[in-house]
């Protein structure tokens, strides 16, 4: 048992070296953000099955709160057929298409998995082009027993060949399925944020009111804890403890922060000089990476360019300077803005 001197003296000598830590943080010295902007934690949401109700609802209430979500779509599944004009118009938004397979029907063989998970990434390149070399999200779908006719070993082999990242197991995140109240809901991303990690809720329908087509898609997610949800998510965001995003993006940051290494190469008077270097696969893990430098209390607003791109302003806070930067690009330039 620890008395109240000692318990005394620990605190205080606790509060000594973290003083003491930050006041020989020296000029130029830079950390890489574990997640982007510095935020605390990470939370996706990913919606499934192509349902209707995603452009009906979820988009709009996304869009209305500035959030990001994944979209894993079935493209010769009917519900997507039947309305391609509106997922035609989610794909020009922000959301982010994944491959949930052509047809949401299984896989009989090896060609017929061609089909299933090669054909829905031409697909998603189609509705919506970008670099033809990048990587895109996979979610399995959930079929009946001797629907899935490939080994895992195939499955892998298919999943390299077309770029495709696995997303983390439906298994306790399915709301409606798993996740029935909005306190549950709120709880994984509160999980998230004590851990400085990710969490992640899958969705499948959304309730529909209006249009009123006189039924439901699947498993809907009641409006009165969907729309609070996204209420939380985006508080939670604006006040930097979440970043809101999709999977890739979240899969891109994390492994190239894994293998980031950050060097100071200049520190001058009007200026810092950085390099920022990481592992990955340039080609596909693309992503800028936030860095927090140490800069003069005197730099309140800074410009910061890569290799002669024009420069961007941000404004230190306490002598800590945030911005993004992109690895293995050119040295990255620091200087006070006039």
């Amino acid at each position: 048992m620890i008395t109240t001197p000692r318990l005394s003296r620990l605190l205080a000598f606790t509060v000594f070296v973290s003083l003491a830590a930050h006041l020989h943080a020296a000029v130029g010295d830079t950390r890489v953000a574990n997640w982007k902007d510095d935020r605390t934690a990470v939370f996706m949401l990913m919606f499934d099955d192509s349902w209707p109700s995603h452009f009906q609802v979820a988009v709009p209430e996304l869009e209305k709160r500035d959030l990001i979500a994944t979209f894993y779509i079935c493209p010769d599944k009917g519900e997507f057929k039947t309305q391609a004009g509106s997922w035609d118009k989610v794909a020009k938004s922000k959301m982010v298409f994944a491959n949930h397979t052509m047809t949401h029907q299984g896989v009989k063989d090896m060609a017929n998995a061609e089909y299933e998970i090669g054909g829905c990434t031409h697909a998603i390149h189609k509705l919506q082009p970008g670099k033809e070399n990048r990587l895109i999200s996979f979610g399995m779908p959930g079929v009946g027993p001797g629907k899935w006719n490939i080994t895992g070993p195939q499955l892998k082999a298919l999943l390299e060949k077309h770029n495709l990242i696995s997303r983390p197991t439906f298994d306790g995140h399915g709301a409606v399925y798993h996740q029935k109240t909005l306190e549950e809901m709120t709880a994984l991303a509160e999980k998230g944020i004590a851990k400085k990690d990710v969490e992640y809720l899958v969705v499948h329908g959304v309730e529909r009111i209006t249009p009123n087509w006189g039924y439901q898609d699947m498993w809907p997610l009641k409006q009165s804890i969907f729309f609070p949800l996204l209420d939380y998510l985006k508080d939670k965001q604006d006040k930097r403890e979440l970043w809101v995003t999709d999977h890739i993006s979240c899969h891109q940051y994390k492994t190239e922060r894994e293998t980031a290494t950050v060097k100071t190469l200049k520190v001058l008077a009007n200026g810092i000089q950085l390099e920022l270097k990481s592992s990955a696969d340039p080609k596909l893990y693309d992503l800028p990476l936030t860095l927090v430098t140490e800069v003069p209390a005197n730099w309140r607003t800074c410009n910061i360019s890569q290799g002669g791109a024009t420069p961007v302003t941000a404004t230190a806070v306490n002598g800590k300077l945030t911005f993004d930067a992109l690895p293995n690009g050119p040295p990255i330039s620091i200087w006070p803005a006039q």
